[in-house]
This record gives structure tokens, sequence and C-alpha cells, in this order.
């Protein structure tokens, strides 16, 4: 399965755009995040014309992530009269999405990410050191036999993600990679992924989630960037 990215910043970075990825698998557009300036990318793509069947998937609730998010569902309903399946780990969004006048009327909401699955999709959800007054995730997609790693925004990389990595039973990991040689309780950086991840295996890491413009040290380094769509 392939990730295409509308934006690949950090938070104090919106230059690359808030972080989001999205997918397509099994007639349904998969958006994980929907930060500030996704709304506005999204808006501007033919997917969320395309699909009646959309779903977005959240990793934690920081405004980077979830920043268009009521806009975007607020759309999809009034404009497109499609009801976005949205998923996270705890109802919070529901009370932040009421506060700014989206309720669930516009959209239907699980905490059960099975519940977003389909025929060849599986969604195993893993837990994030980023944040302590928020649940945190990534996310293990598996399609058809063949696994990708989603970090989200994170200061480690799980060793059961890792040792799965460099097995290759998990094929590709899409890393967050803030910062380039800073020490974060939040946030991770390139220093860090280059003394865990061997060269011969960089290439199979996407890094995301830049603070800085630091691609040619990420390439240089062997690890590549996804191309912003």
């Amino acid at each position: 399965m392939e990730l295409k990215f509308t934006g690949i910043g950090a938070a104090y970075y919106p230059v690359l755009g808030s972080n989001c990825a999205f997918f397509e698998h099994d007639n349904c557009l998969y958006l994980i995040d929907c930060g500030e300036s996704t709304f506005k990318a999204m808006f501007s793509r033919n997917e969320i014309y395309d699909y009646d069947n959309i779903v977005v998937l959240l990793t934690h609730l920081h405004a980077d992530h979830i920043g268009s998010l009521g806009s975007f569902l607020s759309f999809c309903k009034n404009v497109l009269d499609k009801k976005v399946l949205l998923a996270a780990e705890e109802d919070t969004i529901v009370n932040i999405l009421a506060q700014s006048g989206v309720h669930t009327d516009k959209y239907n909401f699980t905490t059960d990410f099975k519940e977003c699955e389909a025929n060849g999709l599986s969604i195993y959800v893993k837990r994030e050191s980023h944040a302590t007054d928020m649940l945190c995730c990534g996310f293990i997609f598996e399609c058809n036999g063949e696994k990708i790693y989603y970090s989200g925004d994170t200061s480690n990389i799980p060793s059961d993600i890792l040792n799965a990595f460099l097995s290759g039973e998990i094929k590709t990991m899409y890393q967050e990679c803030t910062f380039l040689d800073t020490d974060s309780t939040s946030h991770f950086s390139l220093k860090k992924l280059c003394e865990i991840i061997p060269y011969e295996e960089r290439q199979r890491v996407y890094c995301m989630h830049l603070g800085d413009d630091i691609d040619d040290d990420i390439v240089k380094a062997g690890f590549r960037v996804p191309k912003v769509v």
C-alpha cells in the first residue's frame, strides 16, 4: 500500500504543511490526522469527491493534527452529503468538535479502530511517547500480507516495531523526524534515527513531521522524505 502526503511539517514549521498522510483501499479514502492545512489540501484534490466512504484516523489531539478537522467533517456532510467515520482512542475529540459547533449528526465516531478495517486491511494501534496529557498513538497497517508502520508524533521507536522492521516483517516505516540532532521528550531526531537504523535498511524509512528544512541531511544519511502531493 502507498501513503500519500498533503504535508510533512511539524507544528512550529507550517511551511511544509501539517503532517498528514492518506491512502485508498477497497473504495474507501483513509486520512491520517487532519491538521491546520489538511482540509485546504484535500479540498483541492479529487479524493474526497470521488470516494463515498471516508475514514479519518487520529494519532492525537494537538492542533497541528486536528486543526481543520471540524471544517473537513462539516464540509463532507453539508456539501458532499458524506458522513465521515472518525476514529480516535478516546471521545475527547467529540467534545472539542461540539464546542466548535460540529456535532455527531455530522459524522460517525468510534474508539474501536477495528471498525475502520476493510477487506484485506488490518489496523493495529501502537502506543507512542509524545505528550503526558493525552493518549498518542501510531499505526501498523497490514494490507494483503504487507505491513507498514506510521509512527505519529513520538520520542521513541518501540522495540517490537524496531525488531519487526529490521527482520523485514515491517516493510516500510514512516517515522517522525522533527529535529536534526536535538534530544526531546516529545519528538525524534535524525541523529537518534541514524544510531538505531543500519545504513543498508534506511531506504525503507520515510522521515516526516520535519521541524526545519532538513531534507538534504535526511537524504544524505540514507533515508527518504515523502513527496507532498
